[in-house]
């Protein structure tokens, strides 16, 4: 099963399983039936309501998302991964290993403080890495309305476009370090991690992911 998400870079467990590598995955649950614990509550709300306030500025975008779901990972990804978009199933998932929120807080600050990753502003880790994995099926829908068939093409349109029309200098790579140093890996974290930034801090958000948003509108 491949996975589209964010990495944690010297901070501690990765938040994704990055562009199209396989993730051990051994069960997934629809975040409204894991919700039916009460000590689940606060996650999948927290997932809830980073999926509803994209869903608010894209209305039919949940055409495109199957299902939002916990997921059981193993091995490796049980520890180090935290999140992932599969393109095929059109699935969103946040591992259940961290369901506990201030866990997930940890994880996410310390990615942060590296400077891989953007900063979550008022939100939650948990948000926060809902946003980004909700970026990447934002991108996969965006490449449906362009009539792109291929993700990859689709993201790098979307980057160069946003490149092009905020007068970005140094090419793409070094213009996409604006956000974060995992927006450097590719076009596709590179969308997603402005995702995050724009719907983690507003007006606060860099430059990049502004005029990454400004593209992604377009689509609405």
């Amino acid at each position: 099963m491949g996975g589209r998400g964010a990495r944690a870079g010297g901070g501690g467990p990765s938040l994704g399983g990055g562009s199209g590598k396989r993730i051990n995955i051994v069960e997934q649950v629809d975040v409204w039936s894991y919700r039916h614990n009460p000590d689940n509550e606060p996650f999948v709300d927290a997932i809830n309501t980073g999926v509803a306030a994209i869903q608010n500025d894209f209305p039919d975008l949940m055409e495109s998302v199957n299902s939002v779901n916990s997921a059981v990972l193993g091995g490796r990804d049980r520890t180090q991964t935290l999140g992932f978009y599969d393109q095929a199933g059109k699935t969103v998932a946040l591992n259940s290993n961290y369901t506990d929120i201030e866990k997930m807080n940890r994880v996410y600050d310390a990615s942060v403080k590296s400077g891989f990753h953007p900063g979550r502003g008022n939100k939650s880790g948990t948000e926060a890495v809902a946003l980004h994995e909700m970026g990447h099926a934002l991108t996969g829908h965006v490449a449906q309305k362009m009539g792109v068939s291929n993700f990859d093409d689709a993201s790098k349109r979307i980057v160069d476009a946003a490149y092009k029309n905020s007068n970005g200098k140094g090419g793409t790579k070094k213009w996409a370090g604006g956000i974060s140093k995992y927006a450097q890996d590719n076009n596709a974290e590179c969308i997603a991690e402005a995702v995050a930034d724009w719907y983690c801090n507003g007006n606060k958000a860099s430059a990049q992911s502004k005029a990454i948003m400004n593209e992604l509108k377009k689509y609405k």
